[in-house]
């Protein structure tokens, strides 16, 4: 069975594939030690909440934000919890841009090495990024993702949901639509490079020019990952954009 081309086909379908390669399999190489909020949870940022009962919030709450937040009170809240994230990965010695994901901004730094970018993971996932059975609600063992989803729950269960001022709309930004476009235009001008179009010929050699031979995780390398590899990188949707 050619597991490539089982595999490779997801890159087409979603531009941000290389950043969930990385993190459901690189080695967890660096010994990153999780951040231990401290006793008084975040309640809003630079807030905490007092005289709250921790025990008493429902650890089996597994989903702050199920769905994107629509209204003005749940934006806040999600760029609440964005600002705690920030912190916790401050903690780490990585930097987290607050980001919210209706505007299409991206909470990852650009420039990050391939080393960087591992250690960015190892902090926002903990155990997670290489074992996604770990629960939800043992936030502890999820990184800082897990301290801020457990900062949201703990919150709300004190009459004090998290907020934060919401983002402006950077007008140059582009759309997710406009990015897709031009994700697509580099597999084109890459494949024309190659002596290639972008249907599936089914030919090895096609496959090789569009998904290169590269491993997941660790060993993923978007310079042997082909036309796919390379308009991921370019239009920003990998770990080292």
């Amino acid at each position: 069975m050619n597991v490539r081309r089982l595999a490779a086909p997801v890159a087409m379908g979603g531009i941000a594939v290389c950043a969930a390669a990385v993190a459901l399999t690189a080695a967890g190489a660096f010994g990153i030690h999780l951040f231990e909020p401290p006793p008084s949870e975040v309640a809003a940022a630079g807030e905490t909440v007092e005289d709250t009962d921790v025990s008493t919030v429902d650890s089996t709450t597994t989903e702050t934000f199920d769905s994107p937040p629509v209204s003005v009170e749940d934006r806040s809240e999600y760029m609440g919890r964005e600002q705690v994230i920030a912190e916790c990965m401050a903690e780490q010695g990585v930097e987290y841009l607050p980001a919210a994901p209706w505007l299409n901004q991206d909470a990852q730094p650009r420039g990050l090495s391939f080393e960087q970018s591992l250690m960015w993971l190892n902090a926002f996932y903990g155990e997670a990024r290489e074992d996604w059975s770990v629960p939800a609600s043992d936030w502890r063992r999820r990184g800082c993702l897990g301290v801020g989803d457990h900062a949201v729950v703990v919150a709300r269960a004190a009459g004090a949901p998290l907020s934060a001022p919401l983002p402006e709309p950077d007008p140059n930004a582009l759309t997710e639509e406009e990015e897709l476009a031009l994700f697509h235009e580099a597999i084109e001008s890459c494949m024309a490079d190659k002596g290639f179009g972008t249907v599936d010929a089914g030919t090895d050699e096609w496959w090789d020019a569009m998904y290169g031979d590269t491993g997941g995780g660790a060993a993923y390398r978007w310079e042997d990952a082909g036309c796919s590899g390379y308009a991921t990188h370019v239009t920003g949707n990998d770990n080292m954009h």
